[in-house]
């Protein structure tokens, strides 16, 4: 009696094993873009600090507006420290304005109000002002902004 090889069912094997492999290499790698699609990893911000000039510059209970790297922003000295305030109200994004009599900051589209520290006190602006960090360097003031 002779052997006979039956190399064919191995060959079959063989090629249906790495095709499977191949397979679930190329699944598995787009489940893997599929979930990072969905949630993608969140990029760290990075701020940028630029002068805006020295501390004399901005008088107590005055706010100074300027447009910095795109952003509108006002900057306010009080008594105790000085702030510094995005100028787009958070209802509609209207610009507002400082007014020194009544120490609020007004917007002129559907009478937001707001107080010297941003929070909303009247009016349909739902959340207070966005508020960027001071920071004094000897006499002089930098903002932190957002850079892109």
């Amino acid at each position: 009696m002779a052997i006979i090889h039956d190399d064919l069912g191995r060959r079959r094997f063989l090629s249906q094993a790495v095709m499977g492999f191949g397979l679930l290499f190329g699944m598995g790698t787009l489940a893997l873009r599929f979930v990072q699609f969905l949630i993608p990893s969140p990029k760290p911000k990075r701020y940028e600090a630029v002068l805006i000039g020295s501390l004399s510059r901005v008088p107590v209970g005055e706010a100074l507006s300027m447009d910095l790297s795109g952003q509108k922003i006002m900057v306010l000295r009080t008594d105790e420290e000085v702030l510094a305030f995005s100028r787009r109200c958070t209802d509609l994004g209207c610009l507002v304005s400082w007014s020194k009599e009544r120490e609020q900051f007004l917007c002129p589209c559907h009478q937001g109000v707001f107080d010297k520290t941003g929070r909303n006190i009247a009016g349909p602006p739902p959340r207070p002002l966005d508020r960027f960090e001071v920071v004094t360097r000897g006499d002089q003031l930098y903002v932190n902004i957002q850079s892109s």
